[in-house]
């Protein structure tokens, strides 16, 4: 008979709803930031990684991959620096593309399907580290774009573990769930965050004089109408990565790749 695992999980009685959960650390925790290391990467196309490394040098390296909006800032990256260095570990955490504090050069941002930087990345570390025991941890976003670099690599990577933390596996049916109760809460913040962080790039890289980048950013026109992940992934994130649209995104980008095309149950139209 197969073994059947099980989480030893168990919320605190007064900690046992989803949503409270997911507020309550948001609110309370004040997890001190790590005194990380911080180093820039220029990447093949010109633009590049900021890195946020902690930890005794010549320890495994367990690489860290943020959630939307997030960034090496976050509570749960910084948290989870700290106690990996308790443990003895070394850590280092990628900042996707305009998510380290500093506007990146290009009008390219990050998706939850965008692996691309990520094996870039591995490969660098396998460079510079080569006897070096490496793991990787995704949250979020970072979580299914951790899970689906594993998924397509041909030959296994060379990681002694792998993690991801409330992976939006499904795309099409997170941003379903986005839409009902109290997940607009979350909803209506993270767009409004994702909107500023096209706004302010869009800004910089005209101010910097790269104005043909700052065009592609302008070209997805006004986006503050915009009130749904199917919207502001149809509108920006289909555009600026030549999906044909959000369905074709959402079934492409998902960690986890069902029979059906994404979107194919969903009635309602993208407004």
């Amino acid at each position: 008979m197969p073994i059947v695992k099980t989480s030893g999980f168990r919320p605190a009685w007064w900690l046992n709803h989803p949503h409270l959960q997911t507020l309550w650390p948001t609110l309370s925790r004040r997890a001190p930031r790590p005194p990380t290391t911080r180093e820039r990467l220029p990447t093949p196309d010109g633009d590049f990684l900021d890195l946020d490394w902690f930890g005794p040098d010549a320890a495994p390296i367990v690489l860290l991959l943020h959630g939307l909006t997030g960034s090496s800032r976050s509570h749960y990256v910084a948290g989870m620096q700290l106690a990996l260095a308790r443990l003895g570990l070394r850590s280092v955490a990628l900042n996707f593309r305009g998510c380290s504090g500093q506007p990146n050069r290009t009008a390219r941002c990050y998706h939850s399907g965008d692996t691309e930087d990520v094996d870039f990345l591995y490969r660098q570390l396998r460079q510079w580290h080569p006897d070096t025991a490496l793991a990787a941890v995704g949250y979020s976003l970072g979580g299914n774009v951790l899970l689906k670099w594993l998924g397509e690599r041909e030959a296994s990577p060379d990681l002694f573990a792998a993690a991801a933390v409330s992976a939006p596996l499904l795309l099409n049916h997170c941003a379903d769930r986005m839409d009902r109760g109290f997940s607009r809460f979350y909803r209506n913040r993270l767009i409004r965050e994702l909107q500023e962080y096209v706004r302010d790039k869009q800004e910089y890289l005209r101010r910097a004089g790269l104005e043909e980048e700052a065009a592609k950013l302008a070209a997805l026109g006004d986006l503050a109408g915009i009130r749904s992940f199917w919207e502001y992934d149809d509108r920006v994130v289909a555009r600026l990565y030549r999906f044909r649209d959000v369905h074709e995104y959402y079934r492409r980008s998902s960690a986890r790749q069902g029979r059906r095309r994404c979107g194919e149950e969903r009635t309602a139209s993208i407004a």
